[in-house]
């Protein structure tokens, strides 16, 4: 059984539609009748809310966002679109949402189309051995493809797919997407890839997808790190746990991320014994000249070796970094110096 959560998208825009509304307060009638009249709308009125007869849906979330409801008001306006012959019924619940979720859907019109068309691009970094210099392996970034082939600001990219409720269909493609990269370019060293915690469910569901795209593949489980993202926001550890215990059961490593960003349990996250700790780039920059985050590094590092995990220093940029965390014994390192991220991986690092 598959998880249709992250594999189905669901019908997000409607043309003509027949439209449930359910106001917030019994303050907001009048206004909202008026409105309706003005513009000469059909509608009903209901128990619980209006009943507008069909309607462009798209020209009608416009309407009410930018004539009838305010910024404050928009997020407790529920609305409901049902087709011309549909009857309001539980199995049309699914599509109930604020008016602030359907202007936000379709002003990210561009995100669905990248998710729909699995538009994703895979850019590759080098992770670079501390000691010898000697390419360990790549992290696998995703970039989103946008109709007219630039790509999509990253940060917008998943910040949109997470306030849409679209995380679960763009982490799965992105994770695939990375996996068949990989294949493409022949890579033979451990391939780190993304993924977010909270867009896994059940992790026997919610990974078979990712799972066979690694058979089909020929990518043996032991070359693969699966790294978490946002590390220091995890909340539900248990949850996590599950996840990196169902990885770690197909032979397959795990990695910490951002360690060191922000607030974080760090030994809460301990428990999880990652494969990996990877200390964010806010603790690498200038970690030669600053006492307070070499400390800090140095508390890293020992938790690190507690319990086994390797340590990456994430966002290296200029030799004397290096040379710190050289002379700190750091496992493994990544960053511009070694290189940027790139859709054919580099095979040499040379260092100025």
């Amino acid at each position: 059984m598959s998880c249709s959560r992250c594999t189905s998208i669901p019908k997000l825009f409607f043309s003509k539609a027949n439209v449930f509304v359910n106001l917030p307060t019994h303050h907001h009638v009048e206004l909202f009748e008026s409105a309706l009249q003005e513009n000469q709308y059909t509608y009903e009125v209901l128990e619980e809310g209006y009943l507008i007869y069909e309607v462009n849906f798209e020209n009608y979330i416009s309407f009410l966002n930018t004539v009838v409801f305010n910024l404050v008001e928009q997020k407790d306006v529920k609305i409901l679109p049902l087709k011309r012959e549909e009857m309001l019924s539980f199995s049309s619940l699914k599509h109930y949402r604020s008016l602030k979720d359907w202007t936000m859907l379709y002003n990210g019109r561009e995100v669905v189309s990248i998710i729909e068309g699995e538009r994703i691009k895979t850019l590759f970094q080098p992770i670079i051995h501390g000691k010898t210099g000697e390419i360990y392996g790549y992290e696998a970034l995703s970039r989103g493809v946008l109709e007219n082939g630039s790509i999509m600001n990253p940060e917008k990219l998943f910040s949109w797919a997470k306030d849409m409720d679209l995380m679960f269909f763009l982490d799965r493609i992105c994770r695939e997407t990375s996996i068949r990269a990989a294949s493409k370019h022949n890579i033979n060293k451990k391939i780190f890839i993304n993924f977010v915690p909270t867009a896994i469910y059940v992790p026997s569901l919610c990974l078979q997808s990712t799972v066979k795209a690694l058979e089909e593949e020929n990518i043996p489980p032991e070359q693969v790190v699966f790294e978490v993202v946002e590390s220091e926001k995890v909340v539900d550890f248990e949850h996590l746990n599950l996840i990196l215990d169902y990885y770690k059961s197909r032979g397959v490593s795990t990695a910490l991320d951002d360690i060191g960003s922000g607030y974080a349990d760090i030994e809460a996250l301990l428990k999880l014994k990652p494969d990996y700790m990877k200390i964010d780039m806010s603790i690498i920059r200038n970690i030669h000249i600053d006492e307070k985050k070499q400390r800090l590094l140095d508390k890293f590092i020992e938790n690190g070796k507690k319990v086994g995990s390797m340590i990456l220093a994430e966002g290296v940029e200029t030799l004397d970094e290096y040379r710190y965390l050289q002379i700190k014994e750091i496992d493994l390192m990544q960053g511009y110096l070694f290189g940027k991220p790139e859709e054919v991986p580099v095979t040499v690092i040379q260092l100025a």
